[in-house]
């Protein structure tokens, strides 16, 4: 129940007019809606907030030394080839050999090498597990089985390795590009190993 503002006699909640005087009576959508905003706006916020702290890690991950500066620019633009080559798996081995008194091409290969060395751990552990084998997969052709049936690695093994093979083709392109740019940056995760200096 509310009142009439005009003659203050009681009328049901839904009414739109007053039964005594006849008086048009607001209604409480208005309010309703102003109560369901700020909910809205906090759902989105915290939204904004997941996502600003992703950025925020990812950027820190990303974020590492950079002592560009220490090289010339003539000996970059020499040698951005064959620093790039240090991020080319196996092709590694060419500037760490070759361009030991060329610092740039160095210095990548020294991180190309520690990546190689990443990969080749990687590629062990894949091989290693994927040699687990739990599920039968076979194929059906109108309810009769078609050849033979074959073992495979289970999703929740095969998903890591993707996730982590893909990661590291991704600093390989991160390299290729921090070279081809003239940069002297340490590669992100990778400058934790320091197997090869």
């Amino acid at each position: 129940m509310k009142k009439c503002p005009k003659c203050k006699k009681e009328v049901t909640a839904k009414a739109k007019f007053c039964s005594n005087c006849g008086e048009e009576l607001k209604t409480e959508k208005k309010s309703e809606k102003k109560t369901n905003e700020p909910k809205k706006e906090k759902k989105t916020k915290k939204g904004k907030d997941f996502f600003n702290r992703v950025g925020d890690n990812i950027e820190k991950i990303l974020e590492t030394e950079d002592t560009s500066s220490d090289y010339k620019d003539e000996e970059i633009e020499s040698y951005r080839g064959l620093a790039m080559l240090s991020y080319l798996g196996p092709f590694a081995l060419i500037p760490y050999f070759k361009g030991k008194e060329h610092k740039y091409a160095y210095y990548h290969a020294v991180q190309g090498m520690n990546l190689l060395l990443v990969w080749v751990f990687y590629t062990i552990a894949a091989i290693m597990f994927y040699q687990i084998k739990v599920k039968e997969s076979c194929t059906y052709v109108l309810g009769r089985k078609v050849g033979s049936c074959v073992s495979t690695t289970p999703w929740w093994i095969r998903f890591p390795f993707g996730v982590i093979g893909f990661m590291l083709f991704i600093l390989s392109i991160i390299g290729i590009i921090y070279a081809l740019w003239g940069k002297a940056k340490k590669l992100p995760l990778i400058d934790k190993v320091n197997i090869i200096k």
